[in-house]
């Protein structure tokens, strides 16, 4: 369990170059190209929970963040393979197309094959192994983002990473936003038919809805994090970018222990010296709380 300091912001396509350029050399580091898919699940309606705790107070449900990250193999298109993955192919992202499925997705939840081509991959591992002056055999080559079988399957992606959060810290005054934050890995689950929907149906949550994050980040100096963040919502009726014609900017610290004040106020000085150094360029605030806000009562989150 951490508390997560964090600003957040906005900058358009256009000033995107710049950006990255200017943050490379405040943070001396290149940018990471990554991506995840976030699935959010509530209390089954079905069920009949009693909503106190052994302290006879009343408690409201809380939704449950499942996220991973998936093979780019999974993300890209025709027109982008061959394309370096580094931090300009979030470039060619800019409307709502994006290669991943309403029924890709559900495979995924379910532990199912996913019937995508590997050509992208293939091709990548091929220009770069020529570049380096190497002979490749196509038979030698292994899809790196998955594992070396012919058919391509969800099981060799990254693990599910559970995340419980709190509503953020109340307060007009406060510079940063204060959020308590619970997480693990699921590496695996059992059963007959296992997967992370019927792990989760076992617990007594359903699957709500999904986005898919696609952005870069910058691991700076004090623990600070900063991120650029293209978000699309997956849904069965199409896709849709929740950022289309910018970014999302999302700068943050963890904090291991919410009783640690003196660690919480050189964050938040960290946080505060990030917005002054780029005031003018770009604005960081902080977002209503209640758009962070994952109890069941109240509506989507998408942060």
């Amino acid at each position: 369990m951490v508390q997560q300091l964090s600003l957040f912001g906005y900058i358009s396509d256009d000033g995107y170059d710049l950006l990255i350029s200017t943050l490379t050399t405040i943070s001396g580091n290149p940018p990471l190209l990554y991506n995840s898919l976030c699935t959010v699940w509530k209390p089954n309606p079905s069920y009949d929970v009693e909503n106190v705790n052994s302290r006879n107070q009343l408690v409201e449900p809380n939704r449950i963040k499942l996220t991973k990250e998936l093979p780019f193999s999974y993300l890209i298109n025709e027109t982008m393979v061959g394309q370096p993955l580094n931090f300009k192919i979030l470039k060619s992202f800019t409307n709502d197309t994006i290669s991943l499925s309403y029924v890709m997705t559900r495979n995924i939840l379910h532990n199912e094959v996913l019937h995508t081509s590997n050509a992208s991959t293939t091709t990548e591992i091929k220009n770069g192994s020529e570049h380096a002056g190497q002979i490749v055999n196509e038979n030698d080559i292994v899809d790196v983002d998955m594992d070396a079988s012919s058919t391509p399957s969800n099981r060799s992606c990254s693990p599910w990473s559970l995340q419980i959060s709190d509503i953020p810290a109340a307060g007009n005054n406060r510079s940063v936003s204060m959020q308590t934050i619970a997480e693990t890995i699921i590496l695996s689950s059992a059963g007959e038919n296992p997967s992370i929907s019927s792990l989760m149906s076992g617990f007594g949550y359903v699957f709500e809805y999904q986005y898919l994050t696609i952005g870069v980040k910058f691991f700076m100096r004090h623990g600070l994090i900063l991120e650029l963040q293209k978000i699309w919502q997956i849904q069965e009726a199409g896709n849709s970018q929740i950022t289309n014609g910018g970014f999302l900017i999302k700068a943050y610290i963890n904090v291991n222990r919410g009783t640690d004040i003196d660690r919480i106020n050189y964050t938040e000085t960290v946080l505060m010296n990030l917005k002054k150094e780029l005031q003018g360029y770009i604005e960081l605030s902080v977002p209503d709380r209640q758009s962070m806000d994952s109890r069941v009562a109240h509506g989507n989150i998408l942060i």
